[in-house]
This record gives C-alpha cells, sequence and structure tokens, in this order.
C-alpha cells in the first residue's frame, strides 16, 4: 500500500471496527481526507514539475556566469518560500538586490544573501529590460528610494511608496524614472489596483535572460 494511502487506511479501519466508540471527529476525516488530496494533487505535481524545470535550468550557484546588470530583476515565481505569492527584487547600481519583503519591510542583499532566503529547488528568473538606460534609471531609483518604505502593504495606490510590496516597487522604479510600465494593464490612469508579480514577468518590457534553480547543498 503506498504511503499516501496509509490515513485513509488508518481512518477506515478505525471507522469500520467494532470496539470503536464510532466517535470519530469530522477534524480527523477533514485532515485525512484533506492530506491525501495536497500530496496527490499539489506535491506530487509540483516534484515533477521541479525535475522538468532543473533539466532546463541552470543551479543558482552558477549565476554570476552571466554577468548581472543594474535594473536587472530577479523573480522567484510561487512557492513555499514566497507564500505561493512570488516574490522579486531588482538590482541596484552597487549590485545589491533591492526587494520590499513582510519581514523586512525592505532589504538590501547581496545576491548569495538574496538566494538564501529561499527553499531548495524553488527558481531564480532574471529580466531585464530591453533599454539598458532604463534598466540604470530603473536601478539608481530603487537604491536611492528603497528606505522610503515603511511598512510591507498590499496597498492600491501606485503612486504609495511608504505602503508598498516587491513587485509594486520595482514597477515604480521603471514608471517614475524612464516612464516605462511593465505592467502594461492600463493602471496609469486609474493609478489603483494591484501589480502582481506573475504578470509583470509577461511584460513586452523585458527579455528573460536565464533562470536558475536553487541546488542543495552539497555533502561534507
Amino acid at each position: 500500500m503506498r504511503k499516501w494511502y496509509q490515513p485513509i487506511q488508518s481512518l477506515g479501519r478505525r471507522l469500520f471496527d467494532k470496539d470503536h466508540d464510532n466517535r470519530i471527529k469530522w477534524a480527523e476525516i477533514y485532515l485525512a481526507v484533506g492530506g491525501v488530496l495536497h500530496r496527490t494533487l499539489v506535491e506530487v505535481p509540483r516534484r515533477r514539475a521541479a525535475v522538468r524545470r532543473q533539466q532546463h535550468d541552470l543551479p543558482v550557484s552558477r549565476i554570476r556566469e552571466t554577468p548581472l546588470l543594474p535594473g536587472d530583476i530577479i523573480y522567484t515565481p510561487s512557492s513555499e518560500s514566497t507564500y505561493y505569492a512570488g516574490h522579486m527584487g531588482i538590482l541596484g547600481l552597487d549590485g545589491r538586490v533591492y526587494h520590499v519583503h513582510p519581514f523586512g519591510p525592505v532589504f538590501s542583499d547581496t545576491v548569495e544573501w538574496y538566494i538564501k532566503r529561499f527553499y531548495v529547488g524553488d527558481r531564480f528568473v532574471v529580466f531585464r529590460s530591453r533599454q539598458p538606460e532604463a534598466g540604470e534609471q530603473a536601478a539608481r531609483w530603487a537604491q536611492e528610494h528603497y528606505r522610503q518604505v515603511t511598512a510591507y502593504r498590499l496597498h492600491t495606490g501606485l503612486d504609495n511608496v511608504q505602503h508598498n510590496y516587491c513587485s509594486k516597487f520595482i514597477y515604480q522604479a521603471y514608471l517614475f524614472t524612464s516612464g516605462i510600465d511593465i505592467w502594461a494593464k492600463g493602471r496609469t490612469k486609474t493609478r489603483q489596483g494591484y501589480i502582481y508579480p506573475f504578470r509583470i514577468v509577461k511584460s513586452k518590457e523585458l527579455d528573460m535572460i536565464a533562470s536558475y534553480y536553487r541546488e542543495a547543498p552539497a555533502n561534507p
């Protein structure tokens, strides 16, 4: 019997055990069934997808082999370490990664330290502006304004820097400097809305440069 069947099998024996007092809590049924569904619908497909991705991605330890430029965006898709929302940071002129984070609310990390914030198997996809000067301007803005972020908030005001989150901060870095709308969803008129990380990476203003995965640490 497969391991992921064991919770259901155990629960079934208890349900049909004549010596049992039949007071099975609904929470036990929920947890047993929910656990099987989660492993079947989430964990197994995720592991298979990770294997497929790693056939195309490079180990993130090789990220320095491709020169990173100011304004480059490092995007990590939905994963447990990103609370299943995705995360992204932008490289400043100094080569550090600037990113708004719930525990920050904002950080200035080296590339190596930034990578350590994520779990083994997580992906890192590097995107670059098609206009090098725009990338440099966005990098300068992020480096000069990141301390203005005072709280991690999913604030709908797209001009609000103080209450910010990862993808909105990068959106602002490009829009406030070169006028490039890497969201490209017509928000420039209303100035209200949410800037989702997974939509930014679909921007026609960006090119994908390389993709990596965080490998397991080598055994001593």
